[in-house]
């Protein structure tokens, strides 16, 4: 098999918006002919059409709708009305009259099939469509009074649905004024907005409906924007292509990617028993565990589909029998000796060219050395890795910030950008590991933003699994990229499996989450039917 990538990339991809990334795809398609009008009417009946599929019993007891001027609240009327005509029991509370000319319009349609006033406290599912991506800072008096009476109406046991994002809620920062009021559900419109993902805790189950944004959704004029990239069902597949070659009817192990792990230093076993068993359960044909000699032991005795090697003795020149890789990663638990380094530095001179990972302690031996040395971390890195084009780091926040050299920043929009300039500098595909997970690349594209995953990946190993993964990838010819973000997607869906499975995240463990990396595969690949208008779905945490 030969390094490196043999994929085009996927055509398109979902979008996560800031505020003004979501308004210029709305002005993209308006200024190429779609009326802003026909985005309205839409985005009102994909939520009355999800609401009537989804919420059949809460609407038996009637819905109540709380609209604000904006055109959060056009949609809220569209959604009253179209409720309406499907005999469902409407009330609709409007903090106050509808300023804009689309909102008016759909207060105008909606009127005739409306019944005015607050909620009863009776309806099982209110709707709240008081602000939409506009609102930034505290609630105003009015709209704290609004979203008081959404949560008398949660409190009362009802479900609450937000119109693209719960109102108080900063569509770009994530940050939520006093008295915002989770959702159980958020119907989100043409993008997912960034503050969403970064507060999924606010936002309940999370919904992506399709406005008739088009093409515009994923780029909004003659050229594109910072907005994250989010990998959907079909770009997943395209992603995951190279690697579902190796799984053809006649493949062999070889052909199926030969993966070596570098670390397990004494004590440390178990964390490439985790990125081994990973990289298996992904597919690998082959791995290689290359550890401290009093770790061989246990490796084989915890993985025996593997194979044990000791840390190479002699530098690359004097490795005659030398193992040869189709992908390698460095780092779970090779410790942060002296002794590492030089293990470390024999295996990238030894398999220069090679497919890469570096991960944990292999990113801080990297910022160790650099200091050594007087210089910055993304040299160092883009001088190891300058000769293999095919490389991935993964550093969680904290190992971030020591390659920076710098704390890093709580707000989002800075830390994007230094993880883009980082990866650009450094020369390599880099994945922050978060809420959500980012992936950088070296050419300044757009990060990809990776949503998926669960509290159950907030324990030790989780990232020596991630690694394993990406390995894996990488051996049966995924590019770096398409290896990180299809990596980062099956790691976090298999723990939102798991944790469905187990019904907690207590009780749970990361075996649970490899085990369930078939399942996340055949669902990638199979795909399933969407219903009307529903571009994506991400389930509650």
């Amino acid at each position: 098999m030969e390094h490196g990538a043999r994929l085009n990339p996927p055509l398109h991809a979902l979008r996560v918006t800031t505020a003004a990334e979501a308004a210029a795809r709305d002005r993209g398609a308006i200024n190429a002919g779609t009326p802003s009008f026909d985005l309205m009417l839409q985005a009102g009946t994909a939520a009355a059409s999800w609401l009537l599929r989804e919420c059949a019993a809460q609407l038996s007891h009637g819905v109540a709708l709380l609209a604000g001027s904006g055109n959060n609240g056009g949609d809220a009327y569209i959604v009253a009305a179209q409720l309406a005509r499907a005999g469902i029991a409407v009330r609709l509370h409007a903090s106050a009259p509808p300023r804009t000319p689309d909102a008016q319009r759909a207060a105008q349609l909606a009127t005739p099939y409306l019944v005015f006033g607050a909620p009863t406290g009776h309806e099982r599912l209110v709707i709240d469509g008081l602000l939409g991506t506009g609102h930034r800072g505290p609630l105003r008096d009015s709209a704290l009074a609004d979203c008081a009476r959404l949560a008398l109406a949660r409190d009362g046991g009802a479900t609450i649905v937000a119109l693209d994002l719960p109102s108080g809620l900063d569509a770009t920062s994530g940050e939520v004024a006093d008295g915002s009021v989770p959702a159980h559900v958020t119907l989100s419109f043409g993008t997912i907005k960034r503050g969403i993902l970064l507060r999924r805790d606010h936002v309940g189950r999370l919904v992506l409906l399709d406005i008739g944004l088009g093409l515009h959704g994923d780029i909004p004029g003659d050229r594109d924007d910072e907005a994250w990239r989010w990998a959907d069902a079909d770009s997943l597949r395209a992603l995951g292509r190279a690697a579902h070659a190796a799984d053809a009817w006649t493949s062999h192990k070889g052909m199926r990617g030969r993966v070596g792990i570098a670390g397990g230093e004494t004590g440390m076993a178990g964390a490439v028993v985790l990125a081994c068993r990973a990289a298996l359960h992904t597919g690998a044909g082959l791995v290689h565990a290359i550890v401290d000699e009093p770790s061989v032991a246990s490796v084989q005795s915890l993985v025996p589909q593997a194979l044990a090697h000791r840390w190479p003795s002699e530098p690359a020149s004097r490795q005659a029998d030398a193992q040869r890789y189709t992908a390698l990663a460095i780092g779970p638990g090779l410790g942060r000796s002296q002794s590492a380094a030089m293990v470390m530095q024999r295996l990238l001179d030894g398999h220069r060219g090679t497919p890469l990972v570096l991960d944990a302690d292999a990113l801080w031996l990297a910022a160790d050395a650099a200091n050594a040395l007087g210089t910055d971390t993304a040299s160092m890195l883009r001088h190891w890795v300058r000769d293999t084009p095919q490389a991935v780091c993964t550093p969680h926040p904290g190992e971030f910030a020591r390659l920076l050299g710098t704390p890093l920043p709580d707000a989002w929009e800075p830390r994007a950008a230094l993880l883009a300039q980082f990866a650009s500098r450094a020369g390599c595909t880099v994945l922050l590991k978060g809420t959500p997970t980012l992936v950088a690349t070296p050419d300044s594209q757009p990060l990809w933003g990776v949503p998926h995953g669960t509290p159950m990946l907030a324990t030790g190993g989780s990232g020596d699994c991630l690694t394993g993964i990406i390995v894996a990838l990488l051996a049966q010819g995924c590019s770096a990229r398409d290896a990180a973000v299809l990596g980062a997607t099956l790691h976090g869906r298999a723990a939102e499996r798991a944790t469905a499975v187990c019904g907690s995240i207590r009780g749970a463990m990361l075996d649970d989450v490899l085990h369930e990396l078939g399942g996340v595969w055949t669902d990638i690949e199979r795909g399933h039917p969407r219903a009307p208008y529903v571009l994506a779905e991400l389930p509650a945490v």
